[in-house]
């Protein structure tokens, strides 16, 4: 089944060769703004719609004037998915729930978002931690598309950065901003401060200057005291944290928000770490609600535009 909605295009009085010329739609108007396509391109596209009997994405692909990727693009901006253009920084390219949020891995982090609503549902707020054992196993950018996700749902989402010690989120928004949550747990600044907007539903509270004691000043209370003067400013909690085998940073982190979600990856985790990670969870009291298993197309350091972290997921939820 085609994809893509309709134009509804209107046919006027002009005739070529016997088929009606339609008007520039919505979508096709977004092209010709961008660039992208021309009058005469588009007045091809349609004639192909009618010939064909197709939808203005799928005779475009037909005729080769746009791309997947550009269509994907489109489409969001066009049915109000959160923009790429952030109000403070820019979205790193590979961030795909972002700048194409009709290609399949968005679709698969909407339906991690989906499964952890169900999670929620009896509560109020939604915290979590992601965890994985290692580093470069995708958890960072699981953490900041889940972010993006329920923002997209009109969830005032706050991303807090509590990887003090390789923090990757300003990477991902290109932040220029000195201070963080470091800086919030030091006690120099408040947590009001530091949090930047990102958009109108997303907040984040970056990970702030590398602290020479990141353990001690994440222990308990002091980030479930950071939630607590924020906490009716924000419906969602997502939270990324240091990899579980390299310090006891995240078990720390995860106890404070009651509830984490593992994240491994094919070919790159090793199960014996992964076991050890969800016992130390669990011996810290924290609830894992599930694990995920990605397998990614490339190294997110080295992700052209376009490219993205998962190819496809496995997710396995507990009662």
């Amino acid at each position: 089944m085609d994809k893509y909605p309709s134009e509804h295009l209107t046919a006027v009085a002009a005739q070529d060769e016997g088929v009606a010329i339609p008007k520039i739609g919505r979508l096709g108007e977004l092209f010709l703004e961008k660039g992208l396509l021309t009058k005469a391109q588009i007045e091809q596209i349609a004639r192909t719609q009618i010939e064909k009997n197709l939808r203005f994405g799928d005779a475009a692909l037909s005729l080769g004037l746009l791309t997947q990727m550009q269509l994907d693009q489109a489409l969001g901006e066009q049915f109000g998915y959160a923009s790429k253009d952030l109000l403070t920084g820019k979205a790193h390219a590979s961030l795909k729930i972002l700048h194409y949020p009709f290609c399949l891995e968005a679709e698969e982090i909407r339906r991690l978002r989906s499964e952890l609503l169900l999670k929620f549902e009896h509560q109020d707020k939604i915290k979590v931690a992601i965890v994985s054992p290692a580093q470069g196993e995708g958890k960072s950018y699981t953490t900041a598309s889940l972010a993006i996700a329920f923002s997209q749902l009109g969830r005032r989402t706050l991303l807090i950065d509590a990887d003090l010690r390789n923090s990757a989120q300003e990477g991902y928004f290109s932040l220029d901003r000195p201070d963080g949550l470091s800086s919030v747990l030091a006690g120099r600044i408040t947590a009001e401060s530091a949090i930047i907007k990102l958009m109108p539903n997303l907040h984040i509270l970056p990970a702030g200057p590398k602290p020479p004691n990141p353990l001690e000043i994440v222990r308990t209370p002091n980030l479930q005291n950071v939630l607590a003067t924020c906490w009716d400013q924000f419906d969602a909690f997502i939270v990324d944290t240091h990899a579980a085998s390299l310090a006891s940073d995240a078990q720390i982190v995860a106890y404070q928000l009651g509830a984490a979600l593992v994240l491994a990856k094919k070919d790159k985790t090793q199960l014996d770490l992964l076991k050890q990670t969800m016992t130390d969870l669990q011996v810290a009291g924290v609830k894992i609600l599930g694990t995920v298993y990605n397998q990614s197309e490339d190294d997110l350091v080295t992700a052209e535009p376009g490219q993205g972290w998962w190819k496809k997921i496995r997710t396995r939820f507990f009662a």
